[in-house]
Parts: structure tokens; sequence; C-alpha cells
């Protein structure tokens, strides 16, 4: 989460979700978006509006990070959500390969 590929993922056959906060300004977004390519093909994004970098954890304000206009509780329920998703939607796909 608010993060990226460092290694090449775009030949296996997984499922990915990236999540990032429109009010991120720590996430290199010109390494973000070079770094999609070497994503699996069934890799998704997620940007929360409002979020930062900081509330990915709890180790307080990071510098030069954007100010969030949500709360923690909020961005940690919208990531949960997305997460959820994510493992229903991975669960249903491998049912239907087998």
């Amino acid at each position: 989460m608010g993060s990226y590929a460092g290694g090449d993922l775009s030949g296996r056959n997984l499922d990915a979700l990236l999540v990032y906060g429109s009010n991120d300004l720590v996430l290199n977004r010109e390494s973000y978006n070079g770094a999609k390519s070497k994503l699996p093909a069934r890799a998704r994004e997620c940007e929360i509006a409002g979020d930062n970098h900081a509330y990915y954890g709890n180790y307080g304000e990071q510098k030069g990070d954007g100010q969030a206009s949500i709360t923690r509780e909020q961005q940690q329920e919208q990531t949960s959500e997305a997460l959820v998703e994510l493992a229903l939607e991975a669960g249903e796909s491998a049912q239907e390969r087998s």
C-alpha cells in the first residue's frame, strides 16, 4: 500500500491490488507508474480519495506528505473493503479455473 512492485510479476498468475491515497505525496508516482508494466494481468488499483501516505501505518506524519481529508479509520475501512473484495473475487476466479 502506497508502494509498488520492485520485481517483475507480469508473467505470474496472480491477483494484485495497489492501494494508495489521492493525497499521498510520499509515493513516487513516476516510479509507481513505471512499475505497472511489471504487474500481473489481474492487477487492479484502488485510489482512496482524501488519504495520505502516513495513514497506511501508525508511525506518525511523513515529511513531504499531503494532508489527509479523511480520518485514519475511514482510510483503514476503505482499504479493508478493497482487500476483502479482492479476496472474494480471487476465490471465485480460482473456483472457475478448477
